[in-house]
């Protein structure tokens, strides 16, 4: 019965370690700056903002990947200077994510690329609803099979040869 103990601690440690690097790999890679974090905290290196196109400020040659627009968020906005690919959802009043950098120089973020708007706390809800019960419902059929083994091994019907 030890045994089975320690398998599911090893499952728990294992469970425990990809949680911490998948919060780690989020933080790096895909955690959303608001354009009032942008401005203030003053960040140099390449950031994903989240924010909404003003309107009435899209300008420039947008079908050729260049364009100058304000990114809104609750009553802060920063101007930004897109040039990258030609963007397919790049419009007036739509909510964006734009991976680039601040020029604390100009006050311009300059963003390089559009990224996709996600929900990553129904993607994760999702999969906890679905992982959790299922990691339950194996842990418990792996004790009821420890413990019928050990119950038709000490019963009388059962004889090694």
């Amino acid at each position: 019965m030890t045994s089975l103990y320690v398998r599911w601690i090893v499952v728990l440690i294992v469970a425990v370690v990809l949680s911490i690097l998948t919060f780690s790999h989020y933080q790096k890679h895909l955690a959303t700056l608001s354009p009032s974090q942008v401005k203030t905290q003053g960040l140099t290196q390449e950031v994903r903002v989240l924010g909404m196109v003003r309107g009435g400020t899209l300008a420039g040659k947008v079908d050729a990947g260049d364009a100058t627009f304000e990114l809104v968020e609750d009553e802060v906005t920063i101007p930004v200077h897109y040039l990258g690919p030609p963007p397919d959802n790049l419009r007036e009043l739509k909510t964006l994510i734009l991976i680039g950098k601040w020029n604390p120089s100009d006050n311009i973020f300059e963003a390089r690329d559009i990224g996709l708007v996600t929900n990553y706390g129904f993607v994760i809800g999702a999969y906890l609803i679905g992982l959790i019960p299922l990691a339950l419902f194996l842990f418990v059929m792996s004790r009821r099979v420890g413990l019928l083994y050990e119950e038709i091994k000490a019963s009388k019907l059962y004889q090694e040869e």
